[in-house]
């Protein structure tokens, strides 16, 4: 299970992913989670660089769902605003939203090696992305003092978990874990 934690890549910030790279390694569907990766639990509406990134991304052939744990109006209200499908209570890192997302939303069209999930967290974007047999980058959180109680709960069990992955898989952990370990610190 542990293995299932380790994500395939690591960013500072959505802004700062290769999508060009991704597109050319065949990703077309963009499953991404809303807080703390898109914005932070503070905000409610998508900004103009998330506007910009949506129309650059839709331009070169990506297509987005929001997959979010929340059950709150703020995923309805960002995702209208931001004209994106959403499976909103997506109960990550259970397969069910991500397999709604990808059935229902996405209609089926795409296979696993063209998915990727962006999120925040090990505890439910990278192990859910993981248990689905689908890439996952983690994202650096936006704010972390803007979290909700069960996520400051899953980023102490994230710590936990870094020390194990760090001492069963070093070179992975190196790769793409240990920046993410550091800014926690």
């Amino acid at each position: 299970m542990i293995k299932k934690l380790i994500p395939d890549y690591y960013f500072k910030s959505i802004y700062d992913i290769p999508f060009d790279k991704l597109y050319e390694n065949g990703i077309r569907l963009i499953l991404t989670d809303l807080d703390n990766t898109l914005i932070s639990y503070d905000e409610e509406l998508p900004n103009e660089k998330l506007f910009l990134l949506k129309d650059k991304l839709t331009e070169m052939g990506f297509e987005f769902i929001l997959v979010s744990n929340s059950r709150k109006n703020r995923v309805d209200k960002f995702a209208k605003n931001y004209n994106i499908d959403y499976v909103k209570f997506s109960m990550k890192p259970l397969k069910r939203g991500i397999r709604k997302a990808i059935k229902k939303i996405a209609k089926n069209k795409y296979n696993k090696n063209q998915i990727i999930l962006l999120g925040d967290q090990l505890m439910t974007d990278v192990l859910g992305a993981k248990r689905y047999g689908i890439e996952v980058a983690l994202i650096e959180a936006i704010d972390k003092k803007t979290d909700i109680g069960p996520t400051r709960i899953n980023r102490r069990l994230e710590g936990f978990f870094l020390k194990r992955i760090k001492r069963r898989y070093p070179s992975l952990y190196n790769e793409r874990l240990k920046e993410y370990d550091i800014k926690k610190m």
